[in-house]
């Protein structure tokens, strides 16, 4: 997970000296001498998480269906307070022929309206797919056998859906809101753990209003089955929450008309100690970030547990990921100060503020965080 190695340093530098003595100096008036702070509250800014998506297949809101795909969903908090967090989010799907298949993957477009439109080189009910990847690709599929008509638009792969941008979260609330103000729904990529029992169940509208659906999630404290190990980046989970609700049959899904995506069931799983979302668990994932922003509304996979799971994470300043912040970490960032990228004690890692100098900010920061652990 993480790459960072510890230098050793030169204990006869005047330089290390100093700014060990800055540090002792900006810890000692910042923390109460030999306190220990347990905080299960990491999202600070700098801390960001990394998911994979495995194969699968996705349906739009347009009336897409995309076979397989795969790519990855990324945040990095920006700035938070004691009331709202500022996400980067990016979000990248490819559209991908699969290994031994003999053609392409595909968007299609099922249905001879689709194919009449495109066919008189109307092509405005594809809203999903950047436009410079349709033009004079698409496919038109026009089979009138009896008793096996087939009408449909095909775009095949490789295509790129992609797209960076901000949101913002109500820490009390955990909605979603956009660049417009406008509410989404509910952040499902953390939970408070410390919201929820440590035994039985806790149930809360998790998701509102999700495709005019409301939706509760039951949020349990449980060991995973022996026949089920869940070994993520954090190292085998012996204890973990998930969330789950029961099928809820939705009406834009029925009206769509896809079949076999017709209702709502999610089942996701989070890392006991900070809250973290591991795994996407029994069912697909899907979130209001994918839908509001992307159309995505269904997902399908038999890649299970692969389609949509943590595959890295970065905690700030726990720079070398034993989920505390202590004197290798301290160490870490004396040993690059004054660094700039193209210095060799450069570490962008120590640069918590991201202006592309190691100086007495970062030092604050770590310092301020010093004897931070992780909830047990």
């Amino acid at each position: 997970m993480y790459a960072l190695e510890i230098p050793k340093l030169k204990k006869s530098s005047l330089a290390y000296f100093s700014v060990t003595l800055l540090v002792a100096s900006l810890f000692f008036s910042v923390q109460p001498v030999n306190s220990a702070v347990y905080s299960f509250f990491w999202l600070k800014p700098g801390t960001g998480a990394f998911y994979s998506l495995g194969s699968a297949v996705l349906g739009f809101d347009d009336h897409g269906y995309a076979n397989p795909v795969r790519g990855n969903y990324s945040w990095i908090c920006l700035e938070v307070n004691d009331t709202h967090a500022i996400l980067d989010v990016e979000v990248n799907i490819e559209v991908f022929q699969r290994p031994g298949w003999q053609n392409p993957g595909y968007i299609r477009y099922f249905g001879i309206e689709f194919l009449e439109m495109a066919a008189a080189g109307d092509l405005s009910f594809i809203k999903r797919v950047p436009m410079d990847q349709v033009v004079g690709r698409i496919e038109l599929i026009n089979r009138t056998t009896p008793g096996d008509e087939y009408y449909a638009v095909k775009i095949p792969s490789p295509i790129i859906i992609s797209q960076k941008f901000s949101v913002v979260v109500d820490l009390d609330t955990m909605e979603l809101i956009d660049e417009n103000g406008e509410a989404w729904g509910k952040w499902a990529l953390w939970i408070d753990p410390l919201k929820y029992p440590l035994e039985g169940n806790t149930e809360e509208l998790f998701i509102m209003d999700w495709l005019n659906t409301t939706v509760s999630l039951n949020v349990k404290y449980k060991a995973p089955p022996k026949s089920m190990v869940i070994d993520t980046i954090f190292g085998e989970i012996v204890r973990y929450f998930v969330a789950w609700c029961d099928p809820i049959e939705n009406d834009f899904l029925l009206e769509l008309g896809v079949q076999g995506m017709t209702d709502i069931c999610m089942s996701n799983y989070y890392e006991p100690r900070t809250g973290i979302f591991i795994w996407a668990g029994l069912f697909d994932y899907l979130d209001d970030v994918l839908t509001q922003k992307f159309g995505i509304i269904k997902t399908h996979t038999s890649a299970w547990p692969d389609f949509f799971y943590l595959s890295d994470v970065t905690f700030v300043p726990d720079l070398n990921g034993d989920y505390k912040v202590d004197i290798r970490d301290v160490t870490a960032v004396a040993t690059a100060y004054a660094s700039t990228s193209d210095d060799p004690r450069w570490n962008p890692e120590a640069d918590f503020d991201h202006n592309d100098i190691i100086n007495i900010r970062d030092i604050t920061i770590v310092a301020m965080e010093f004897g931070t652990t992780f909830i047990e």
